[in-house]
């Protein structure tokens, strides 16, 4: 059989839409149910991981758990649900979930100097969204249609939604209300910043290792997220947690290592930027895509819109971004432009297609690459600079999700355009929500590089970049020889993990480089969950994926809804 020519749209290799056959055709325009139910989802998604990203450094972006949570809703209804549904629901909490990372460049921003108000996050995140949408066009293009890429994270999703469809079990919406209620429940009521009656977290008295920070967090999400990241990233919190206790007698906190965070940094920095250099045959595909000329090869039956309407929402899109970012963000038309055009276009060429062939999407160390562009351009302040890693949270938010979930959105026969207006749809009211939960929590929570306060590895990771690129000299002692040994450990381990055979012996680099930056109670708690889920209830106990699935979804969400409701019940009053 011969191979499949790069760009061609016609193939004789198998695509992933072959895995996927019985999507029957969708109906004549989108059910008002799954509408209202993927917009309420992508807000409550959207509140869930701004709260998530900055407590453990890691979100799960929604499409699964909106598609499961749709079931749920109208699993006994008369009206039988279709795949088309369970995408376009899909679609629109990735969109809510996905948004909520924008609030790490928030957070960076607290860290550096001044929090931005209230309507600059909100306008920020509506007009980097919509030049994201504005690429989504060029980049389904490139990587759906022209492109046979084998999307591992699409094909999971659509693979939940086909299972839920056509082998529909009634007993996982039974399954995920326990799971969401019970798991809620424990996080207001613990006794770190909820009502008290629960333990948050326990010590571990083993050999003194305790007033080194020995401990496990009681956590929903690290049980949840522990079973979708898998086992072996689980491992990797384990080894970060084993390295802080080394640390930690030779840190300015011996009882709170990870608040010296310059290890992490540079572990997290170079481990992304050794990634991307070894696999520089997708970075080098992507340009050639940019530039190809194979028009002609492609036919697009299911377009998102007409040339014309493109260029019109290109144009808005493009004039609100540059006129928003002038006038409220301090930067100029140059970098601006730069932005735009690297921020918005081709480090979401870079970043979806990674994630389309390996499923490592390198958005945090694209953040780190952006601020470098933008102090090279002339904006060297922290809080110019920040702007760069915004634009990859922004944009990437909207433009490598939605490409991704256009892949599953076509092998289920959706729409392009449904999809791409529900989304859009979902933009204005999940920035307000964006910048409403980083309000809540900074009122009650100190966002500081070093210090009390919530991890938020990557707004840290962003934070400190920011501060090197600024040029400050108020850098701890022994900092700058911390950050480059990490970096020197990060890339040695990265290159480590491409011979296979070791990979399958040593635990994930990306669980790793967060474990050092989070606290050795949360790296505990991961790797706790993980064994649960994938050694006790998987392999003991037998325990059905779909199963464990619908219980891990239960426990992120309840983990961020109880986070999110928490500073609530303070602000009311109900709460101290």
């Amino acid at each position: 059989m011969p191979a499949a020519r790069l760009g061609s749209a016609t193939v004789s290799e198998p695509r992933p839409e072959d895995d996927f056959p019985l999507a029957p055709p969708p109906p004549p325009h989108p059910s008002l149910r799954s509408v209202i139910t993927g917009f309420a989802l992508a807000v409550v998604l959207c509140g869930v991981n701004s709260y998530l990203t900055l407590s453990f450094g890691v979100i799960e972006e929604g499409p699964t758990i909106a598609a499961l949570f749709f079931f749920a809703f109208f699993f006994l209804s008369k009206t039988k649900i279709v795949p088309a549904e369970m995408a376009l629901v899909a679609t629109m909490g990735s969109a809510g979930g996905s948004l909520g990372f924008i609030s790490n460049f928030f957070a960076a921003r607290a860290m550096t100097g001044e929090p931005y108000t209230f309507w600059q996050m909100a306008g920020f995140a509506i007009v980097t969204s919509l030049v994201g949408m504005a690429f989504v066009v060029p980049l389904r293009q490139l990587l759906v249609l022209r492109e046979n890429l084998p999307w591992p994270s699409s094909k999971a999703t659509a693979s939940v939604i086909h299972a839920l469809v056509s082998k529909g079990d009634p007993k996982q919406p039974y399954y995920l209300l326990i799971t969401v209620l019970l798991a809620m429940a424990y996080v207001v009521l613990n006794d770190e910043d909820g009502f008290g009656l629960v333990p948050s977290g326990s010590a571990i008295p083993l050999f003194g290792l305790a007033a080194y920070g020995l401990s496990i967090a009681w956590s929903p999400f690290a049980v949840g997220g522990a079973y979708l990241m898998g086992l072996r990233t689980c491992v990797g919190f384990l080894a970060g947690a084993a390295v802080l206790l080394v640390m930690a007698p030779y840190t300015p906190t011996p009882d709170a290592p990870h608040r010296y965070v310059w290890p992490g940094i540079g572990f997290l920095v170079a481990s992304g930027l050794v990634q991307m250099a070894v696999n520089w045959r997708v970075i080098t595909a992507s340009m050639k895509s940019l530039v190809a000329v194979r028009t002609s090869e492609v036919v697009d039956d299911d377009p998102i819109m007409s040339g014309r309407a493109f260029f019109a929402f290109t144009v808005v899109a493009l004039a609100a971004a540059t006129i928003f970012s002038l006038l409220y963000m301090e930067i100029s038309v140059p970098v601006v432009v730069l932005l735009i055009v690297v921020g918005g276009f081709i480090q979401n060429v870079i970043a979806t297609r990674a994630a389309a062939q390996t499923a490592f999407n390198p958005a945090r160390v694209m953040g780190v690459l952006l601020e470098g562009v933008t102090a090279m351009a002339g904006a060297r302040s922290a809080a110019q600079n920040l702007t760069g890693a915004g634009f990859v949270a922004g944009s990437g938010a909207q433009a490598g999700n939605l490409t991704g979930d256009m892949a599953y959105g076509r092998w289920l026969r959706v729409p392009s355009r449904w999809q791409f207006w529900a989304q859009l749809g979902t933009v204005v009211p999940c920035a307000l929500v964006s910048a409403w939960v980083f309000e809540a929590l900074i009122s009650t929570q100190p966002m500081t590089l070093e210090g009390a306060g919530l991890p938020a590895p990557v707004a840290k990771m962003w934070a400190a970049t920011a501060l090197i690129f600024e040029g400050r000299t108020d850098m701890p002692p022994f900092a700058l020889e911390a950050l480059l040994l990490g970096g020197l450990a990060g890339s040695l381990y990265v290159l480590l993990e491409q011979k296979p055979a070791i990979k399958r012996r040593i635990p994930c680099s990306i669980g790793l480089g967060i474990g050092l930056v989070l606290p050795i109670a949360y790296d505990l708690a991961f790797f706790v969950g993980g064994v649960l889920l994938y050694v006790v209830l998987g392999r003991w106990a037998k325990v059905r994926s779909i199963t464990l699935t619908t219980i891990a979804v239960g426990c992120i969400v309840a983990e961020g809804l109880g986070g999110v409701l928490k500073p609530a019940l303070v602000m009311a009053g109900l709460m101290h």
